[in-house]
């Protein structure tokens, strides 16, 4: 394989959306640090392996599935910014469907696998996360179950980028599950549903046309907005009921910091709503914020 087209594939994985889905293991693992427990780096690292090759078949295969209903299609010719739409090398005929689809299953293959070790090096709850992990992943567009068009993709992905993945990189080194990091996973999943559910306003026009029927779409971008807003702000509420409660430690209420970033976003959001290329700023605050308050949770049990 030639240095372009180790480029291409990497571009297809959308690499750089990897933040959501390193940052829950970071933080499980940081909270069995954070308990006294002995991290195992092997084990660590296998955790994140896995978790970044189920996000990369995901990303890959909603290119696939978008590219078979002809959704990203309609996604090029309006235009919308880049953090919306699929990869276009599909569309643009670089990349053919067969080997676009063939690459997703090896991904997701590979953190199927990584999981079944796991599960059987330090115990059978892994196999439960995983598994609800991978059924997320394949069938978030998947045309029989669509997760996603049918009103579940947000619950699916602040499930799987929240406390699946923190409960599941947390039972790597404590081999128990507890109510800590379930908590402090809380914010970090209604982080990442946030940045998705932004995400859908430039597309609510391509994604009701092929049946796509996410909250967005059924709300409408005015309603949406008002939705955003409480999730935004729900955040916050968690972090400082869970730090003040001792659910997680009190240092967690640096998580706060961000809040000013999120009042920023908020701002933005209701005054251009329905504008794809004024809201772009406010969708690249959104994944800074999910970053930032994500490293501060870790931050706060590694301290």
């Amino acid at each position: 394989m030639n240095a372009s087209r180790l480029k291409i594939w990497l571009l297809e994985l959308r690499a750089p959306f990897f933040t959501a889905s390193a940052l829950p293991v970071l933080l499980g693992t940081s909270a069995a640090y954070g308990e006294g427990i002995r991290v195992h780096l092997p084990y660590f690292f296998l955790a994140l392996l896995g978790a970044l090759s189920l996000h990369g078949g995901t990303n890959v295969l909603n290119d696939y599935f978008d590219y078979q209903s002809g959704n990203d299609l309609l996604y090029r010719e309006q235009k919308n910014p880049p953090f919306d739409g699929g990869s276009p090398f599909l569309i643009q005929g670089i990349l053919k469907p067969g080997e676009v689809y063939r690459f997703a299953i090896i991904l997701l293959a590979l953190g199927a696998a990584i999981g079944l070790f796991l599960a059987y090096q330090r115990g059978w709850p892994i196999l439960l996360l995983g598994a609800l992990g991978l059924f997320s992943s394949y069938f978030y567009v998947e045309p029989r179950l669509n997760l996603a068009g049918r009103g579940w993709g947000e619950l699916a992905v602040g499930l799987s980028f929240g406390p699946l993945s923190v409960l599941g990189a947390y039972f790597v080194q404590a081999q128990r599950l507890a109510l800590s990091p379930f908590m402090a996973s809380l914010p970090l999943g209604l982080l990442i549903t946030n940045v998705l559910f932004l995400n859908q306003f430039p597309d609510l026009e391509a994604d009701r046309a092929v049946g796509k029927t996410h909250w967005v779409v059924r709300l409408g971008r005015k309603k949406a907005t008002q939705a955003f807003i409480l999730l935004s702000l729900s955040v916050y509420l968690l972090i400082a009921l869970g730090a003040l409660l001792r659910l997680f430690p009190l240092a967690s209420l640096l998580g706060l910091f961000t809040l000013p970033l999120s009042l920023r976003t908020l701002s933005l959001v209701r005054r251009h709503y329905a504008d794809s290329l004024r809201l772009r700023p406010a969708q690249a605050l959104t994944i800074l914020n999910h970053l930032l308050t994500g490293l501060l949770l870790c931050l706060a049990y590694l301290i």
